[in-house]
């Protein structure tokens, strides 16, 4: 008896504050992090979904996952060159490295590593970005950035990459490759 009054009890506060399941379009783990929804929105060519971890905000973040819905497109090829000339060529710092996730379930799943600089000379982004084409034929994005402050005199600071890169980005691509994009 006591047993059902504890759940009536509980069932009642649930319902009068409104307490609800993690939403897993609201919520990503990366790198044993927690990221939380704060920006998205949706247009003709693509739906984007900006996550931050509770210690960063928009205007000043360190770390970043963003996701994409192609719209319009059924294959990687149909958007890679238009991302590429808008996005990656004139952002870039180095050539991008570019990997082919050979175990996936998914008909294309590709692997982009590169460095933006956003033209504000006082860091850059590390960006770690996963493409994919579903089995259902959408083609889906998912971005890790770290921001990498710059040099007092606006270089890249070559220790400071390295010292976040050397120990995290083996785990990371491994990682990535077995994020569930939806």
């Amino acid at each position: 008896m006591n047993q059902k009054i504890y759940g009536t009890i509980l069932l009642y506060l649930m319902v009068i504050t409104n307490v609800q399941a993690a939403d897993p379009i609201k919520l990503e783990i990366f790198d044993e992090e927690e990221y939380q929804i704060v920006f998205t929105d949706s247009n003709e060519t693509n739906s984007i979904r900006e996550y931050l971890r509770k210690v960063d905000q928009l205007e000043k973040w360190d770390r970043m996952i963003t996701k994409f819905e192609w719209k319009n497109v059924q294959k990687i090829k149909e958007i890679l060159p238009t991302y590429t000339a808008k996005v990656i060529t004139p952002n870039s710092i180095r050539t991008p490295n570019v990997f082919q996730n050979t175990h996936s379930s998914q008909k294309e799943d590709y692997i982009f590593e590169f460095f933006l600089s956003p033209g504000t000379g006082g860091y850059i982004e590390y960006n770690l970005h996963r493409m994919i084409t579903t089995n259902e034929d959408k083609v889906l994005s998912f971005i890790f950035a770290i921001k990498i402050p710059m040099t007092g005199t606006k270089e890249v600071d070559q220790e400071t990459v390295r010292k976040i890169l050397e120990p995290n980005r083996t785990k990371w691509i491994a990682e990535i490759k077995e994020v569930k994009i939806n």
